[in-house]
């Protein structure tokens, strides 16, 4: 079997027409992505598997094509996240993890930190469970998807979870906050592409919400491995650290912009947002975000 390229987390091999995945030193994620690829195999947006072996968290599964991709990417990407989303409902709680809702608490004492005036914003941050039931990748990255000629699939379910499938379409608008690789999309592609998502799914919402919740999470400011329960917004009030394409800082300082600018639905965090951002430009060094897309696959 070929060896291929992998995280930390996993070991990889190819073998023809069949991928062998080792999970490595984590069961519950091990048994968070079988179950999500069995959850969503009639979908046709991921593999399918054919061999499962619990004792060395090994799945044997199919291999994928990948084909090349062209700007617009994003629209297949987007339309196969909401298939993907919408394997699951209501019927399978219990199957994976719950979605959790962020806590602003941490988010508010950094506010509180760099001397910046909450304002009433914390009445628009009181986040709350939105009750639904999609299917969450789960870190839905550049190099976790793959392009075929149907369009997108998706692999390295390992973070699965029942939960918004919106919190997952606007990793286009907010910079994919749990990813290496930050960058701004064109606004007419992350248009396009999320036109052809809600077209998928039948049905529109906002998506302001959302990406405010991407705002509050300091895990969101560094890799998996180091999610771990240290309270990151403290850490980046002191010191700044490199994440593959830019700094914890520069990550804040994007997602701040994004937020910005949603002055009608958010008021009060918009201009908490813009306040924050003033801050923040005026301590720290800002950090280029890319605003062409670098994908990697």
């Amino acid at each position: 079997m070929e060896r291929l390229k992998s995280g930390v987390r996993s070991r990889v091999w190819a073998d023809g027409d069949r991928i062998v995945k080792q999970v490595v030193g984590d069961a519950a994620a091990f048994t968070r992505e079988v179950t999500a690829l069995r959850l969503a195999r009639h979908t046709g947006m991921v593999p399918r598997v054919h061999e499962v072996h619990p004792d060395t968290c090994t799945i044997v599964m199919e291999r994928l094509p990948s084909h090349s991709f062209g700007e617009d990417w994003v629209i297949d990407y987007a339309r196969g996240l909401a298939r993907l989303h919408q394997a699951t409902g209501p019927e399978h709680a219990g199957l994976l993890p719950r979605q959790e809702v962020p806590d602003p608490e941490p988010f508010l004492r950094f506010v509180r930190a760099l001397e910046v005036e909450i304002g009433d914003a914390e009445s628009e941050l009181a986040f709350t469970d939105t009750g639904r039931f999609d299917l969450l990748h789960g870190d839905p990255c550049p190099g976790n998807d793959m392009y075929t000629d149907r369009g997108a699939r998706f692999v390295d379910l390992e973070g699965a979870m029942l939960g918004d499938g919106l919190t997952e379409l606007v990793y286009l608008r907010i910079g994919f906050p749990t990813c290496a690789t930050v960058s701004e999309t064109p606004k007419e592609l992350r248009e396009a592409a999320e036109r052809a998502y809600f077209a998928e799914r039948g049905w529109e919402e906002p998506l302001e919400d959302a990406c405010v919740r991407w705002l509050v999470q300091g895990d969101a400011l560094v890799q998996r491995a180091e999610r771990d329960g240290t309270d990151h917004l403290a850490r980046v009030v002191d010191e700044d650290w490199f994440w593959y394409s830019t700094t914890a800082r520069g990550r804040l300082m994007f997602r701040a912009r994004v937020v910005a600018g949603f002055t009608e639905t958010h008021p009060a965090t918009s201009a908490l947002a813009r306040r924050l951002l003033e801050r923040m430009n005026g301590i720290w060094e800002p950090q280029p975000i890319d605003a062409r897309r670098t994908h990697v696959s």
